[in-house]
């Protein structure tokens, strides 16, 4: 019965264990964060639970080796900090306390997402706030097949057992230790066969609008299954506190919103009874009753505005100066030189006259997905996206709301129930338009485009077809400073998404994964400022040139 629902949660599924980096190699950058406020960063939860804190530290993966210890394979970060991180728990991993379940859980920090290294032939370089290259999907399949093996193995269950609940727990704990056990196995496999095919997303995409609508909407009603076929790249943090509107598609403005938005869309027990985090169970008299920490989310929302964009790192080949010249002239223009301002009227952000209600400064460009010709997937489904909202219909008084509505309501909820003034400023929107985002810092975010589809940025600055139209990820890629993303590996068709030893082959023919847009071609109108087509954005830009702009990227 259990396997049966279980999504391979019951198969035996070995994998490599492959470090994320070893400490005598890996680098920091100098990017504002005392080591404290790094560890604040990487272990704070603000109140998202996965599994009970306990079993995650009795795991094992293999015969002594524990599985927190091995999550280089879905490219997590350990990290070696072991004074203020006692239990060794990898990057983007924190106990979380209290909440409608009793117990402490394993939660995900917002360093889960947002924490990056890369490898440049022996050295490993860590980067903060940079979007995380985690392959989400395959590590909770990976912690289902080992919650599946232990309850289905009698000896594994004991041995378990016997950790978590120490050697002289009686009969009575042990059974409803099983039953707890198959619970989870159960439910969060359920929750996992929801989503359009995770584990086509691959590394360092996640499809957080429709995974976090489809948590938290079908929990009231069973119509708003929908689609999660849309991942994105994960954004940088740095600087990303002054722009006025955030996400791909700019749909949000309240920085706490947004946030509270991302902690019950990975798992706030909202919408849940307190005794059974699975089960839908409106509360009447507090029905946006969750285990949000917003006190933890404000630590951490203020601990971002000190964080630097990294600088180019000193292990790199030395920026050419003079080439970089070059390229801020092509990338902000020139007059007096006859050179056409490429780059800068859409990625460089315009300051409001004076900050905004919420402290914001800059305006980061929203481009019609018509002009900027990326795909439109993202967009397209929260724009069109609707929930019934079923068992609360008699607070909302309405029986369908459009997803930015409904997400709306329900962070307003959850914020006035923490005395948190709204002042009326939590706005939504849904447009089909995508964020210019400033590049600041943009050699450590590859790859590129909302949805990751072009591996380096040289590419970027190409014609679609010099554009790989299928490309190799997997832990510990090698970077390529040159042309600022991986060095890209050709698909060869042998990537199994569901075996986690492969790595991921990023095809850009499926649904969700173009990479047409954003282009540098040659056509009759290239060169007009009013008739351009769709997706180009000027003339083909010369090698030469490419490399030039490339070379100036890096010193920002």
């Amino acid at each position: 019965m259990i396997c049966g629902l279980m999504i391979l949660a019951c198969t035996a599924l070995p994998w490599q264990v492959e470090a994320s980096g070893r400490e005598s190699t890996l680098h920091y950058l100098d990017q504002g964060w005392t080591t404290e406020e790094r560890q604040d960063f990487y272990h704070l939860s603000p109140g998202t639970r996965l599994i009970p804190y306990e079993w995650f530290l009795a795991l094992e993966a293999a015969k002594g080796q524990h599985f927190k210890d091995t999550v280089g394979a879905f490219w997590l970060l350990l990290d070696p900090n072991q004074t203020s991180n006692a239990d060794r728990l990898p990057v983007g991993l924190g106990q979380t306390s209290g909440g409608p379940q009793q117990g402490r859980q394993v939660g995900i920090t917002c360093a889960f997402c947002h924490t990056s290294q890369i490898r440049y032939k022996d050295q490993q370089i860590r980067i903060d706030g940079a979007p995380s290259m985690q392959y989400n999907a395959r590590f909770i399949l990976a912690l289902l097949n080992l919650l599946g093996t232990i309850y289905k193995d009698e000896q594994k269950f004991q041995n378990f057992a016997k950790t978590v609940l120490g050697p002289g727990a009686d009969k009575d704990k042990r059974v409803a230790l099983k039953e707890h056990l198959g619970y989870y196995v159960v439910n969060i496999a359920a929750r996992a066969s929801q989503d359009s095919s995770p584990l086509g997303w691959g590394f360092g995409r996640f499809d957080a609008l429709g995974r976090g609508g489809n948590l938290v909407f079908l929990q009231l009603d069973s119509d708003n299954l929908r689609p999660a076929n849309a991942p994105v790249s994960i954004p940088a943090l740095w600087s990303s506190w002054e722009y006025d509107w955030v996400q791909w598609n700019g749909s949000i403005q309240h920085p706490l919103a947004r946030n509270i938005a991302q902690v019950i869309g990975v798992n706030a027990n909202l919408f849940t009874s307190p005794n059974d985090p699975f089960t839908p169970s409106v509360d009447q008299s507090d029905p946006f009753r969750s285990s949000v920490d917003t006190k933890a989310l404000i630590r951490l929302e203020k601990l971002v505005t000190k964080l630097k964009p990294p600088p180019w790192p000193k292990v790199f080949p030395a920026i050419d100066t003079r080439l970089a010249a070059r390229g801020k002239d092509l990338y902000h223009g020139d007059e007096a030189k006859g050179v056409k301002n490429l780059c800068a009227h859409c990625h460089v952000a315009a300051t409001l006259p004076e900050p905004n209600v919420h402290g914001q400064r800059l305006h980061a460009h929203m481009i019609p997905q018509q002009e900027v010709g990326t795909d439109a997937t993202h967009a397209t489904n929260f724009k069109a996206r609707t929930a019934k909202t079923g068992a609360l219909e008699q607070v909302v008084g309405e029986e369908r709301l459009s997803a930015k509505q409904a997400i709306k309501l329900i962070t307003d909820e959850i914020m006035k129930r923490d005395g948190i003034p709204l002042d009326g400023y939590n706005e939504w929107r849904a447009e089909l338009e995508y964020i210019a985002r400033p590049h600041t810092g943009i050699w450590a975010t590859p790859p590129y485009l909302h949805n990751g589809s072009v591996p380096n940025v040289y590419e970027l600055l190409s014609p679609w077809e010099q554009r790989h139209g299928c490309f190799y990820l997997a832990p510990n890629l090698e970077y390529d400073p040159r042309r600022l993303g991986f060095v890209v590996r050709e698909c060869d068709g042998r990537s199994n998404p569901r075996d986690l030893t492969s790595g991921f082959e990023f095809e850009t023919a499926l649904t969700g994964n173009s990479n047409r847009g954003h282009e540098f071609r040659n056509t009759p109108q290239c060169a007009s400022n009013e008739k351009k087509e769709p997706g180009i954005l000027g003339c083909e830009i010369t090698p030469e040139n490419r490399m030039a702009i490339v070379e100036y990227l890096k010193t920002l």
